[in-house]
């Protein structure tokens, strides 16, 4: 590589200063916020998108994906109960709302990314941009078929 010249480091330093501000602006943040008064009761607390806990130690499961036989339900609520040490009986599980918050932007990526390396450095950006054009669809898809929401 020659020697940078004064125009190329500036163009250089937009460029990136560019790309920075593009990532944060895209960046998808706490997105439990949005669904707080669909999903939380006033004793409850919205942990993230996926978890509630209430002041009577009720742990929910939330998942926006539908149970249709192979046990996703019982082994999500599982695992949340094993992880917390929470008492069995106390663990529910509920269905996400049609909410664009709960959109699957992993299988949209996939689609078109498919299994091309992306730097972890960018990771955050481009989850970002998918999830913004999955919120956007109006779709929620899931692995093997899709359904409108």
């Amino acid at each position: 590589m020659g020697k940078w010249t004064r125009r190329t480091f500036i163009g250089a330093g937009v460029a990136g200063a560019g790309a920075l501000i593009v990532g944060v602006a895209i960046r998808p943040g706490n997105r439990a916020p949005k669904v707080m008064e669909m999903m939380a009761g006033a004793d409850e607390s919205l942990i993230n998108l996926w978890l509630k806990i209430a002041s009577d130690n009720t742990v929910t499961v939330i998942a926006p994906h539908s149970e249709m036989g192979q046990g996703a339900q019982t082994a999500l609520a599982m695992m949340l109960a094993d992880e917390l040490d929470a008492d069995w009986n106390l663990v529910k599980f509920a269905e996400a709302p049609a909410h664009p918050e709960y959109a699957n932007y992993h299988l949209a990526r996939g689609f078109i990314i498919g299994e091309a390396q992306v730097p972890s450095i960018l990771m955050g950006t481009v989850d970002g941009v998918f999830r913004k054009a999955t919120q956007h669809m109006g779709l929620q898809v899931t692995g093997g078929s899709a359904s409108i929401r």
